[in-house]
C-alpha cells in the first residue's frame, strides 16, 4: 500500500470497525503511538474525515403557543438561515428526525409530495421494516423528486417495502381518474392501514406555486373561483378549514379524506412564511395531528391568529 492508501485503512479499521491502537499496531507491525500520529496525519491530509450530525433544535417559544392556536398535539418549528432552498431541507431534517423517533417496525406510513418533502428521504440513514406507500400522484416537474425513492434503499435493507406509482396527481377526467385507480388497487389498500402520514402543504393563489402548472387554465380559474388558500394530496380547503373544489380531487389520484381522517398520526411539514395561511387553513380542518415548520412562518401565523 501507499502511505495514503495506508492512513485509509487505518482510519477505516479505527473508526469504523473500532480496531483498537494496540491492535493495529499489532496487524500493522507499529507502535500505537505511531498508529495514533498516523491517524492524526490521515485527518490532516482530509483522507479520514468526521462528520457530526447534530439534531436539529425545536424552538419552544413559537411551538408551544401555535399548538394552542393551531389545535394540534405536536408542533416543532426550527431556525432556517440561508435562502429557500436552505429552509426546506433544514425543516426536511426535523421532519426526518421526528420520522425517526415515530416510526416502528411494521409500520405502514404514506408519504406526500412538495418540495420541502424532496429533501426528507436524504436526512433519513435508517429505517426499520415497514411499508412506506405513496399518498399521491406526482406533479409532472417533479416527478423523479419523490422522497419514496430516496427512502427506498434504506427501507429495503431493513427488510420492508416501498409502493410508488407514476401516475400524475391531476389526471383530467373523473373517467381516466378511476382507469388509473383501478390499476393501483394493492397500493390504496394500504390507505386504510395508514398509521402514520406525513404530507406537504401547497399556498394557492402564488405567481410561485408550482401547483398553478399542474393544471390548465379552465381548471385553474375554476380553483381560483373556489376560494382555497391551500391543497393537501389534491384536497382544496379555505382559510377557514372549508373543503372546496370535490369536484377537480374528484380527477385527481389521492388519498381520500375518510382515509386520513382514520389514520392515528397526520403530520404535516411546510416552509415559509407565505405559507401561513395555508398551513393553518389545513390546520382548521382537523385532517392534521402534527406540524413542523420554519420560525418564520411559525410567527406569521401567531402574528395572523392574534389579528383575528
Amino acid at each position: 500500500m501507499t502511505e495514503d492508501q495506508l492512513l485509509a485503512e487505518l482510519g477505516r479499521l479505527y473508526f469504523l470497525e473500532d480496531v483498537s491502537k494496540v491492535d493495529l499496531g499489532r496487524r500493522f507491525d507499529l507502535s500505537r503511538f505511531k498508529i495514533a500520529r498516523m491517524l492524526a496525519k490521515g485527518r490532516e491530509r482530509g483522507i479520514i474525515r468526521i462528520e457530526i450530525h447534530e439534531p436539529t433544535q425545536n424552538l419552544p417559544a413559537y411551538a408551544d403557543p401555535l399548538k394552542t392556536t393551531l389545535g394540534l398535539p405536536l408542533v416543532r418549528v426550527v431556525e432556517t438561515d440561508g435562502g429557500e432552498a436552505r429552509m426546506r431541507d433544514t425543516v426536511a431534517q426535523m421532519a426526518a428526525q421526528l420520522l425517526r423517533e415515530s416510526w416502528e417496525e411494521g409500520d405502514v406510513v404514506g408519504i406526500g409530495g412538495g418540495r420541502t418533502l424532496h429533501a426528507l428521504g436524504g436526512h433519513v440513514m435508517e429505517a426499520p421494516a415497514l411499508t412506506a406507500v405513496q399518498l399521491v400522484g406526482v406533479l409532472p416537474s417533479n416527478a423523479q423528486m419523490a422522497p419514496l425513492e430516496q427512502l427506498r434503499p434504506g427501507v429495503e435493507a431493513a427488510g420492508g417495502s416501498v409502493r410508488t406509482f407514476g401516475t400524475p396527481l391531476f389526471a383530467g377526467s373523473v373517467q381516466r381518474r378511476d382507469s388509473w385507480v383501478s390499476q393501483l388497487g394493492a397500493v390504496r389498500e394500504l390507505y386504510d392501514r395508514l398509521d402514520l402520514a406525513v404530507v406537504g402543504i401547497g399556498a394557492w393563489g402564488s405567481a410561485r406555486s408550482v401547483l398553478r402548472e399542474a393544471y390548465p387554465p379552465a381548471v385553474r380559474s375554476r380553483l381560483d373561483d373556489a376560494g382555497p388558500v391551500a391543497e393537501m394530496l389534491g384536497h382544496w380547503f379555505t382559510e377557514d378549514g372549508g373543503v372546496v373544489a370535490q369536484d377537480i380531487t374528484r380527477m385527481s389520484i389521492t388519498t381520500e379524506i375518510p382515509q386520513l381522517s382514520a389514520a392515528p398520526h397526520v403530520v404535516a411539514v411546510a416552509a415559509g412564511a407565505e405559507k401561513a395561511r395555508a398551513i393553518m387553513g389545513v390546520a382548521r380542518s382537523g385532517l392534521i395531528t402534527g406540524l413542523v415548520t420554519d420560525r418564520e412562518a411559525a410567527a406569521r401565523m401567531l402574528e395572523l391568529a392574534g389579528s383575528q
